[in-house]
């Protein structure tokens, strides 16, 4: 079904442009040069760019002069509409290549002594975190912003990046991290910056950082100016202001945080130690039995499949920064959902081709034991893992292992495990595509992977459900699919209900995803990002909670939030 509506929405768009391009043509030709240059930028164009830019040479201008005149104010009006959500991440992504070209251009007519450069920064995503789509995004719009950007890659741990500020003398560091982990990781980083003297503006950002723990945690760890880039854009103007002679005292003097939070910030997270079920999981329901027990591990060959199982609102609205309801606003040919879809569909085509989704999986007997999960080979009589939970801090509150059941007439519950990817090769595609200035087709492949992989983890647990008995309702919609309108949940370590990422050693462990291409960073983070790792329960009761850690863990736990969106550390 979502493969005919594709068709008819390609088949629009291809009307679509053909009858608008024409007119926006003739409307652009119309504009004085310096607006039509500053407008090539706007609109992320490149068609008439080049004639236009050797026309402004033929005039005088220095090719600096040019960069540094009507491209740059089409950039800076790029940032103005982005900042008014007049313009989306894809646009201003569009809006880099037609600057990226421009200067290629210019760069042949120019003295090696001329510089278009406004400042230098290292940006890194730290020690033991994989995920750069963020982070690439911040140098790709800072790069075309007028920026020097010395980018350290994934994993990067204090030492290099200190090296890396006594090689580079950067005007500041960014540093990005997904995970609640990685924000601690930061307090680290800012700290070792700090005992080696290093003093320059640090800007952070990632998904699970928040303005609050950006100053009262990573700020006074850091004893310098720090501060929190919630997008690529803050990062901009964070940037502009500290190069800005008028601006950069004041807006570094206003950014120094000495003092840690008060003592909320540093109190101990309350723990429920309870060991009793929840009275909110009913026990009075039958085992389902499950068809196979053995480890399973495949290709996934229909990528078509796999990308109806993407939620459009993560991979248009959440990675492409498109507004409103895409799907609703696609179907009534708005000219931005349908330029977005375009888009898209080139990648798709293309990644068609070479991108791979792969999943290993696999049913164990599983027994409760208080708010722990002991697993067992079938049959077998001593466990062969067990994952400790915490519960949810409060009377009668949830843990994960109040969803399995205990054992009836011999019969033990179970719980699925599985592992899910669709980043091998991904990384060097995007780079491939960021090198030759295709900004937006460099963020497309990692989006589409990324989402390809959560598709994969959609269909590889509606599969599951199918296997253990309870398929879903023929009536069931993608949409309800995506709000988990289907018995039973799948939860994910780092997340809300079960925190402590170390636990995702257990997985490993059972079903050994390195033969899928999956392996663990240091700090138990999945490598290639573009994967997903899930304990799958049947239990009609189950609900996504925030639990602590259990009590035999030390990592910190991350604050409210949906197992499906990335947590939050206020503190």
């Amino acid at each position: 079904m979502r493969a005919a509506i594709n068709q008819f929405h390609i088949a629009a768009i291809s009307d679509y442009f053909r009858k608008t391009v024409k007119r926006e043509k003739k409307k652009a030709a119309e504009l004085p040069l310096d607006e039509r240059l500053a407008n090539y930028i706007i609109e992320g164009t490149k068609d008439g760019l080049i004639p236009d830019l050797d026309l402004k040479r033929s005039e005088g201008t220095a090719p600096l002069d040019i960069i540094n005149g009507p491209l740059m104010k089409g950039m800076t009006e790029v940032g103005r509409l982005f900042n008014a959500n007049e313009l989306i991440v894809a646009e201003v992504l569009q809006s880099a290549e037609a600057m990226k070209a421009a200067v290629g251009h210019l760069e042949q007519f120019m003295e090696k002594a001329d510089t278009a450069a406004r400042g230098k920064i290292v940006l890194a995503t730290v020690k033991g975190d994989v995920h750069d789509i963020g982070k690439n995004l911040v140098e790709i719009i800072l790069s075309n912003n007028g920026y020097t950007v010395v980018n350290l890659g994934i994993k990067v741990p204090p030492e290099d990046l200190i090296g890396a500020w006594r090689e580079h003398k950067p005007d500041a560091i960014g540093l990005s991290g997904l995970l609640v982990k990685s924000a601690h990781q930061m307090v680290t980083t800012a700290s070792d910056f700090k005992d080696h003297g290093v003093t320059v503006p640090l800007l952070v950002g990632g998904a699970a950082l928040s303005e609050k723990f950006t100053t009262t945690r990573i700020g006074p760890a850091y004893g310098a100016a720090t501060f929190y880039a919630k997008d690529a854009m803050t990062g901009l103007r964070i940037m502009n202001e500290l190069m800005d002679p008028a601006q950069r005292e004041i807006v570094i003097s206003t950014h120094i945080f000495t003092t840690a939070g008060g003592p909320a910030t540093d109190a101990a997270p309350v723990v429920n130690l309870s060991t009793e079920r929840s009275p909110k999981v009913r026990t009075d329901i039958p085992i389902p039995s499950v068809a196979y027990l053995d480890r399973r591990a495949r290709d996934v060959p229909n990528l078509s499949e796999m990308w109806s199982y993407i939620n459009p609102f993560m991979l248009y609205g959440r990675h492409l920064g498109f507004k409103g309801n895409f799907e609703k606003l696609l179907a009534e040919r708005d000219p931005k959902a349908m330029d977005l879809f375009a888009a898209v569909e080139r990648v798709k085509e293309e990644a068609a081709s070479w991108m791979k989704a792969r999943a290993v999986w696999q049913f164990f007997e599983a027994e409760r034991s208080e708010n722990a999960i002991h697993l067992f080979a079938p049959g077998a009589a001593e466990p062969i893992h067990v994952f400790k939970f915490g519960r949810q801090p409060m009377a009668g509150g949830l843990c994960l292992s109040d969803y399995v059941l205990d054992k009836k007439d011999g019969t033990r519950d179970h719980l699925g495990l599985f592992v899910v990817t669709a980043g091998e090769g991904v990384r060097q595609r995007s780079e491939d595509a960021k090198q030759r200035g295709e900004y937006l087709k460099a963020h497309a492949i990692q989006a589409l992977a990324i989402e390809t992989a959560e598709g994969c983890s959609e269909w590889l647990h509606r599969r599951m459900r199918e296997d253990w008995g309870f398929p879903d309702s023929p009536t069931l919609t993608m949409q309800e699919r995506f709000t988990s309108r289907y018995r039973g949940k799948r939860y994910s370590f780092g997340y809300p209900a079960c925190p402590s990422l170390e636990d995702q050693q257990g997985i490993w462990t059972l079903l050994r995803p390195e033969e899928i291409g999956v392996q663990l960073t240091e700090g138990f983070m999945m490598d290639p990002e573009a994967s997903v790792s899930a304990l799958v329960f049947h239990h009609p009761d189950c609900a996504y909670f925030t639990a602590g850690e259990a009590p035999s863990n030390e990592a910190p736990a991350p604050m409210p939030g949906d197992v499906k969106n990335d947590a939050k550390v206020e503190a």
